[in-house]
This record gives C-alpha cells, sequence and structure tokens, in this order.
C-alpha cells in the first residue's frame, strides 16, 4: 500500500480546526501541519523558519515527510468520509499527480492554449517525481497564485500525467461567494501570471 503524508501550511485560520483534524486524523496517512508565523503559534505544528507562504511551507513540509507519497491539502476543507484519502491513494503512482479538481479553465490559458493543472488545495505525487521537480517554486510571489499552474506544468513537461480523484471532501472556499481581491493580490496574481507565461513560452519555444 503507498503510504501518504498529507502536508498542509498554516496561518491562523483555527475556525477551520476540528473539520480538518477529523478529516486527517480519519485518514489512513500520516500528517505534518507548517505554521506559517500564526499569531499566536500553532502548538505541534513545525516551524519553518526563515521560510513563509504556501510554498514555502509546502516544501518544509515535503522536506520532513518519509513517506511514498505526498498530498498537498489546504486546511479549510470538511471529509464527507473517513476513507476520503483513498481515491487518492488508488490513483498514486510514479509518473502521475492526482488531485481533486483537475482544471482546464481560462486561469491556466497561456497564449489562448489550454494549459491543465490540478487545482493547489489538493494535490498529491510521489515522493521521488515530487524531489525530481524540485516541489514547489518558492520564487512566487506570495499568496502563492499560480504556483499550482507551474509545478502542474513542470510535471506534464516530465512526463507526469495529471489526474482527478472523485474525492468526498469540500474545499470551503469554493461554497462562498466570490470576493473582490484588494490591490495586493490583484497585483501579485498579475505578476505571478506573467512569470508563470514567460516560463511556459520559454518552455515551449514561443516568443512572447
Amino acid at each position: 500500500m503507498t503510504t501518504i503524508t498529507i502536508v498542509t501550511p498554516w496561518k491562523n485560520g483555527r475556525e477551520f480546526a476540528r473539520d480538518y483534524f477529523q478529516a486527517v486524523n480519519a485518514a489512513d496517512a500520516a500528517h505534518i501541519v507548517v505554521d506559517d508565523h500564526s499569531d499566536p503559534p500553532l502548538p505541534n505544528a513545525l516551524n519553518p523558519g526563515e521560510r513563509f507562504g504556501f510554498s514555502g511551507c509546502s516544501n518544509v513540509g515535503f522536506e520532513a515527510a518519509r513517506t511514498d507519497a505526498v498530498l498537498f491539502l489546504n486546511n479549510d476543507i470538511v471529509a464527507h468520509a473517513r476513507d476520503w484519502i483513498e481515491p487518492i491513494r488508488d490513483m498514486l503512482e510514479p509518473g502521475v499527480f492526482v488531485g481533486a479538481q483537475l482544471r482546464y479553465d481560462p486561469h491556466g490559458m497561456v497564449d489562448g492554449q489550454p494549459m491543465p493543472y490540478i487545482d493547489g488545495w489538493c494535490l498529491a505525487g510521489m515522493t521521488d517525481d515530487l524531489e525530481t521537480l524540485g516541489a514547489w517554486d518558492e520564487t512566487f510571489d506570495e499568496p502563492s497564485y499560480y504556483g499550482d499552474n507551474d509545478l502542474s506544468f513542470r510535471a506534464r513537461l516530465a512526463g507526469i500525467t495529471l489526474k482527478e480523484a472523485r474525492v468526498p471532501i469540500i474545499h470551503l472556499r469554493d461554497t462562498k461567494p466570490p470576493v473582490i481581491p484588494s490591490q495586493h493580490i490583484q497585483e501579485v496574481t498579475l505578476k505571478n501570471k506573467a512569470r508563470f507565461e514567460a516560463r511556459v513560452r520559454d518552455a515551449l519555444g514561443v516568443a512572447a
């Protein structure tokens, strides 16, 4: 059986703790919470030191994992079955990334071409594959929008297949009405989008 470590970056958000820990404690998996400098600090969590944000804390947790595979999971989730992780485990194998949502939406397009990606709130891969890729790119500005696009793109370049599993968990962000992003978030999103597009064009030999 493929062993899995669930890795979750966490900043504040104590209101998610009950549902999150109910889910991960029920799963047949190890789990690591990396405290992204919460105030006050989270108890029983890994300290990321000078690294921060989703990508940095995800990599800290990844480096601490000692299992066949790692599942990066947001804290704002609710599971509807104790064995919610099993559809992911069943599909995991070398050369495959698995997630709860495989997207082909405009967010991932470059020059009109769809760039499929696994939404980063629930993304799993074999440890060896993630190690080869260097896991998350910490040079994206935080919050790490387009980090999941980038990791998925680099995986596909390396011959890794992206697959979607029918996972009985809900991402709470997807259940709430959209909010107007702050100016900072808009600026970060545009900057990271440009970085991602440049990487795609460079890798595919396409002029900007």
